[in-house]
This record gives structure tokens, sequence and C-alpha cells, in this order.
């Protein structure tokens, strides 16, 4: 009877592994898609208030969720002091922090910085290409990101609880 509780909870155990990764999956579409809603506030900022990014960043940081609203409100804080930094750097710095708790890839927060190097010095027109330039990378990744969900969210709720199973199997 021990071994029987024993091995039921090691498999729901595993399964709910696999359910926790299958949710980091869902989670991370939903961030992307919280970036793009970002980037066009910023672009609507920029294009038609014509308002400084430091004030941008305050008014888009009220609007959207944590942890961007934060990464927001922390970087037009640190555009009041660059202490001989670029924006660029100030940028990819805040993305490091500010974006560390979420479950953006690597590639993501880099082609995010890749954005910061030219919001902060270029002219207006080039800013606005420039995240013309970002959003349309940033679907392509939101179309692939969304056609892999489903599958990806089943195959590891499956590897869960057959895991689970190959590890009772390996115990008894």
């Amino acid at each position: 009877m021990l071994k029987l509780a024993g091995a039921l909870m090691i498999i729901v155990s595993a399964g709910g592994i696999g359910i926790s990764c299958s949710v980091d999956v869902k989670r991370y579409c939903m961030e992307l898609r919280l970036l793009k809603q970002m980037l066009y506030m910023l672009r609507g900022e920029i294009k038609y208030t014509k308002t400084p990014l430091e004030e941008a960043f305050l008014a888009i940081s009220v609007r959207m969720p944590e942890p961007f609203s934060l990464f927001l409100k922390r970087t037009a804080e640190e555009m009041e002091n660059l202490d001989g930094r670029t924006f660029g750097e100030l940028w990819r710095d805040q993305i490091q922090k500010g974006l560390a708790g979420t479950k953006l890839k690597r590639e993501d927060r880099e082609q995010l910085g890749v954005l910061g190097e030219s919001l902060g010095y270029l002219d207006l027109e080039m800013q606005l290409s420039s995240i013309e330039l970002y959003l349309e990378q940033l679907e392509i990744r939101i179309r692939d990101a969304q056609e892999s969900l489903t599958g990806k969210q089943k195959l590891y709720q499956s590897l869960g609880v057959a895991g689970g199973i190959f590890l009772v199997i390996l115990l008894l």
C-alpha cells in the first residue's frame, strides 16, 4: 500500500512538473505580446505626441503590467543620471536587471538591446523606423511561438507523466 502511494505521488509530481513547463511556454507567448504592446505604445508616444523618451517611458509604465512597467520606470529614472554612459548601455543594463524574471529568451533580450542602440541618439524618423523593424521581427517570433504552443504544451505534459511512470517502474 505504501509503495502504491509513493508511486502515485511520483507520477503526480512528475505530471506537475510537465504542467509547470507548459505554463512557462504559454507565459512566454504572453510576454512577447506584452512586449509588442509596449513598443506600439512607445511608437505612438514618439510619433504623435513627440514625447521625449524619458517621459514616454513613464507614461507607458503606468499602462503596462509588471515586470514591464517597472522596467520602463527604472529606465526613465536612470536616464536622469546617465553618468557618462550612452542610452544604449543604460538600456541593456535595464533589460538585464528589469526583465531577468521573465520567460523571454536570450535572443529576445539581445534584439531588444539592439533596439535601444538606435532609440537613444537617432532622429525621430530613424527611431520610428527602428521600432517598426523590431515590431516586424517580434511579430514573426510571436507567430512562431503561437504555432508551437499547443504542441509544446501537450509534449511537456505527456513527458511529465511518462517520466513519472518510467521512474516508478525503475524504482519497483
